[in-house]
């Protein structure tokens, strides 16, 4: 299975959580987008739900605008990073709406336990391992303790893909998650050395502000 190519907002140069942004990604080549999603305050309603990651004013764009212009893009999936709780069914009606059924992924703070409504999910670890980043660095074969907590929250909610920070990926996690059926989503990989890597690991998706390079090294080119 070909490794995913996801353009992290901001990719190549466009500003973050931008229209600008999200139109370079869906001509790039780039098989997913992904936004950082968040309400604007005091909102309730779907029409409230905006892009942007640390939070949102009444100027940032809104998601529903963005899932419109990903829909008159067959082909490219759109993956919403979820800043706060929450957020599923909505934006999961959103895309509905906007008719990209099948085309919907969700990450960041998302509950296992919630109908995922049609989305594909890529389980952030760090929600559902505690400590996760002290732990690398303090306990001995601590990867290993984290895939058997992290493959069996997948396995219940029946979730094929984990979310992780690049840094804390080493072979040994990959194929631990692999033979219990849990591909690997990474975050966020720009260097040229790393994208090898991982391209050669098999991991199921890389989230990279450079998906043109990305793209270039799957091709098995040299920039």
């Amino acid at each position: 299975m070909e490794t995913l190519i996801t353009a992290h907002t901001g990719a190549d140069g466009r500003p973050d959580n931008s229209l600008e942004f999200v139109e370079y990604a869906l001509g790039c080549g780039a098989d997913t987008l992904e936004v950082d999603v968040r309400r604007l305050p005091g909102g309730n309603g779907s029409e409230t739900l905006a892009i942007g990651h640390d939070q949102v004013g009444a100027q940032a764009p809104r998601l529903a605008e963005v899932l419109r212009m990903a829909a008159a893009r067959p082909g490219v999936n759109i993956n919403c990073d979820l800043k706060e709780p929450g957020l599923e069914a909505a934006v999961c009606r959103l895309a509905e709406e906007a008719g990209l059924s099948g085309r919907l992924i969700l990450s960041g703070t998302v509950d296992a336990a919630a109908p995922a409504l049609g989305a594909e999910v890529y389980l952030n670890m760090e929600e559902y391992v505690p400590g996760l980043y002290l732990s690398y660095r303090e306990k001995p074969d601590f990867e290993l303790e984290a895939a058997e907590k992290i493959i069996a929250v997948c396995q219940k909610a029946g979730i094929r893909t984990v979310n992780i920070y690049q840094g804390l990926v080493t072979r040994r996690l990959a194929e631990t998650l692999g033979r219990a059926g849990v591909g690997l989503s990474v975050w966020t990989v720009n260097e040229a050395w790393e994208l090898k890597w991982f391209l050669s690991l098999g991991v199921r998706n890389i989230t990279t502000r450079r998906p043109a390079l990305a793209l270039c090294l799957r091709e098995g080119r040299e920039p």
